[in-house]
């Protein structure tokens, strides 16, 4: 059974960034995360939350993501939750990396460096929920 191990809310702006970052570098070392489980949790995570604020705040900064942190076995869990319209899961595909061009490369590299990666029914009058999870001595 996963571990709650803690959760926060942060607004949908771009400045927050750089605290979800330093939170959960912070979090992850407390639980003993190997170098690479902490780097690429946190680089996926930011990841997330910008496709979050683009995508599903249109970078209005007056949204909220919540982010809570679970601790399973081996694993690392985290929850983004957002309350922007819901995605069209069917439509969030990571773009050919044929296609070179700035920006859509988030859900590749997201897929690319985490463990586990779902969409999951949100609670009531959320908009989504992302489920990521890494293996804890990557």
């Amino acid at each position: 059974m996963p571990e709650s191990i803690a959760r926060r809310r942060f607004s949908s702006d771009t400045l927050e960034l750089k605290r979800i970052r330093d939170w959960l570098r912070a979090l992850l070392q407390q639980q003993d995360c190997s170098v690479d489980c902490t780097r690429d949790a946190i680089l996926a995570i930011n990841e997330a939350c910008m496709n979050i604020i683009q995508h599903g705040y249109h970078s209005r900064a007056d949204g909220e993501i919540v982010l809570e942190v679970f601790r399973d076995g081996d694993f690392m869990c985290f929850q983004l939750t957002d309350f922007a319209p819901p995605v069209d899961i069917e439509t969030c595909l990571p773009r050919d990396l044929d296609d070179v061009r700035p920006g859509g490369l988030g859900l590749h590299i997201i897929r690319s460096v985490m463990d586990g990666v779902r969409y999951r029914e949100p609670p009531a009058n959320a908009g989504n929920l992302l489920e990521l999870k890494i293996r804890r001595n990557k």
